[in-house]
C-alpha cells in the first residue's frame, strides 16, 4: 500500500517537473525523469530553473553566426568563389571591414548595420571601384595561367 502510494507520488512529481520544464523551454523527459526520481526536490528544482531560449531562434543564431564569421574571413580583396571571366562583377558576393567596429559588411553599405557608422557616397563609390579593378586583374591573372 505504502510503495504504490510512493510509485504514484513519483509519477505526479515526475508529470509536473515535465509540464513545467516543458514551459521553460527545457527538456520535458530529464526533468520529468529527476520529478519521478527526486520527488518534491526534483519538482522544486524544475520551479527554480529560469526559462531558457527557444531552439529554433538560438540555432538560426548559431548558423548565422557561422556564416558571418566564415565570410568575415574573406576581405573585399578575395572573392568568394571563382568567377569565370564571362560573368559580371556581383558587389553582392563581397565585404568591407567597418572602421569603426571592425565587422564585416557588404561592400555597397552606406550605414554598418553594427554600429550605425555612416560611409560617404564617396568612399562607397571608391571600394566598389578598388573591387572591381582586384576582379579584373584577378581575371586577367586567370586568362594568363598565372
Amino acid at each position: 500500500m505504502i510503495t504504490g502510494l510512493l510509485f504514484v507520488q513519483a509519477v505526479v512529481f515526475g508529470i509536473l517537473s515535465a509540464i513545467i520544464a516543458s514551459n521553460k523551454n527545457r527538456s520535458a523527459g530529464g526533468w520529468g525523469d529527476l520529478g519521478f526520481l527526486f520527488g518534491l526536490f526534483g519538482f522544486v528544482a524544475a520551479i527554480a530553473v529560469g526559462e531558457v531560449e527557444d531552439d529554433t531562434r538560438s540555432s538560426r543564431r548559431r548558423s548565422s553566426q557561422q556564416k558571418s564569421s566564415s565570410s568575415e574571413r574573406k576581405q573585399t580583396s578575395l572573392r568568394k568563389e571563382k568567377q569565370s571571366p564571362a560573368q559580371d562583377f556581383d558587389p553582392d558576393e563581397y565585404r568591407k571591414k567597418c572602421l569603426m567596429c571592425a565587422e564585416y559588411i557588404k561592400l555597397e553599405a552606406r550605414v554598418c548595420c553594427h554600429c550605425g557608422h555612416e560611409f560617404s557616397e564617396k568612399e562607397v563609390e571608391q571600394q566598389i571601384e578598388k573591387a572591381k579593378e582586384i576582379v579584373k586583374d584577378d581575371k586577367s591573372n586567370e586568362e594568363r595561367g598565372e
